[in-house]
C-alpha cells in the first residue's frame, strides 16, 4: 500500500476529513519554507502539496502567483527546490506531493524528474496543465507509473460526463475537484451547484474526492465534508504567514490550522 493510500485510509477510519495543504517552495525563502512546511505537517496536515514555482502559473490566483514570483527572484533552480523537498520528506511520515507545471518537468527531463521525485520520497505529482490525453511523446504518466508515483487527475463542474468517464480511467490516488471556475484564492460559496457537482463526481469514482480552490474556513470544511474526503487549502494558508517574520508566521500557521481543523 502506498504512503498516500495508507494516510487516507487512516484518516477515513478516524471519521475525519483529510487536509492537503499547499505551499510554494522557496517562499518567502528556502530556509523559511522548510520550517513552514514542517510546521504545517506538525499542525495536522495529512498531505503536503509543495509547488515548484513557474513563471507562468495559469491555475494560480494572485496570492500563490505572488509567492511563486518572490521565490523565483532568489534565482533558485529546480534542483535546489528538489533538494528542499528531499529535506521535508525525510522529516515526516506523511505523503508529500509535488505540484508544478509541465514546462518545469519537460525542461528538467521527464524520466529524470520522475526518478528524482521517487528517490527523494515524493508520493506523487500534480501537474494541472498535463491532462491524460497529452500523453504522447513525453510519457509523463507512464513514467509516474514506473516509479510508483500517483499522477493526480483534475475535474471541474464543466467537465462533460463522457470526458469524466475517460479521466477516471486514468485517475489514481484521489481525484482533484476544482470547486469553481477561475484561479485559486477567491473564496468559494458552497452552494447547491457545488454540492451537485461533487455528488456527480462521486457517481463516477470510488477514489477519494479532494476539493480545492477557495477553501479557507471551518464552515466551508464542515459543508464540504459531507461530499468530499480531502480539503485542499493553499492561498488562505499562505496569507497567514506572508509578510510576517518567521517566528510570527509559524505561530500564525498553528493558529490557522487549529481553526480550520477544529
Amino acid at each position: 500500500m502506498s504512503k498516500l493510500k495508507q494516510q487516507l485510509t487512516a484518516v477515513k477510519q478516524s471519521n475525519k476529513s483529510a487536509f492537503m495543504m499547499h505551499v510554494v517552495a522557496g517562499f518567502p525563502d528556502m530556509c523559511s519554507s522548510e520550517l513552514i512546511a514542517k510546521k504545517i505537517l506538525e499542525s495536522g496536515a495529512d498531505i503536503l502539496e509543495i509547488q515548484i514555482p513557474f513563471s507562468d502559473p495559469i491555475a494560480d490566483g494572485p496570492v500563490i502567483a505572488s509567492a511563486s514570483e518572490e521565490s523565483l527572484k532568489h534565482g533558485t533552480s529546480v534542483a535546489d527546490y528538489l533538494n528542499l523537498i528531499d529535506k521535508i520528506t525525510k522529516a515526516t511520515h506523511k505523503p508529500i506531493l509535488i505540484m508544478t507545471y509541465f514546462n518545469i518537468v519537460h525542461k528538467y527531463g521527464v524520466k529524470k524528474f520522475c526518478k528524482k521525485a521517487k528517490s527523494i520520497g515524493v508520493a506523487g505529482l500534480i501537474i494541472p496543465d498535463f491532462p491524460f490525453d497529452e500523453e504522447t511523446g513525453d510519457q509523463l504518466i507512464d513514467e509516474c507509473r514506473k516509479n510508483k508515483l500517483v499522477f493526480i487527475q483534475f475535474v471541474s463542474s464543466t467537465t462533460r460526463s463522457d470526458r469524466m468517464k475517460e479521466i477516471m480511467k486514468h485517475a489514481n490516488g484521489f481525484v482533484y475537484c476544482v470547486a469553481r471556475a477561475g484561479t485559486t484564492g477567491k473564496k468559494t460559496d458552497i452552494n447547491k451547484d457545488v454540492v451537485d457537482y461533487l455528488k456527480n463526481v462521486r457517481k463516477h469514482t470510488k477514489l477519494p474526492i479532494a476539493v480545492g480552490f477557495g477553501i479557507s474556513d471551518k464552515k466551508q470544511v464542515d459543508q464540504l465534508s459531507l461530499y468530499a474526503d480531502i480539503m485542499i487549502v493553499g492561498s488562505a494558508l499562505i496569507k497567514e504567514y506572508a509578510g510576517k517574520s518567521v517566528e510570527d508566521g509559524l505561530i500564525a500557521i498553528g493558529r490557522f490550522m487549529k481553526r480550520l481543523i477544529g
